[in-house]
């Protein structure tokens, strides 16, 4: 889930659209119960599945960067192939 939801990130900034609501819906899914799921942990002392809970929210996190790096690398490999320019769209250059 955390792959798609930088997918669905990256892509909803390039083509600016308004899916906003959908990227953090995604992001939320997976990082919320992980960071949420850990803070109880440390409050019940529970340190093994805390340390678990922030190892996966650690995970999601870095998933969701690395899959947003691929689709901009992917984008801009096309941009090349297709001679267009670099630059992002003047309504997503503007924000």
């Amino acid at each position: 889930m955390a792959l798609l939801a930088g997918v669905a990130g990256m892509v909803a900034l390039i083509a600016g659209e308004g899916s906003g609501v959908l990227v953090g819906v995604f992001i939320s899914v997976t990082t919320v119960p992980a960071a949420g799921f850990a803070a109880v942990a440390v409050v019940l002392g529970d340190w093994g599945r805390a340390a678990s809970s922030l190892l996966q929210l650690a995970v999601n996190v870095v998933a969701i960067v690395c899959s947003g790096v691929v689709v901009l690398l992917l984008v801009r490999a096309v941009r090349r192939r297709r001679r267009l320019p670099d630059s992002l769209p003047a309504h997503v250059a503007d924000r």
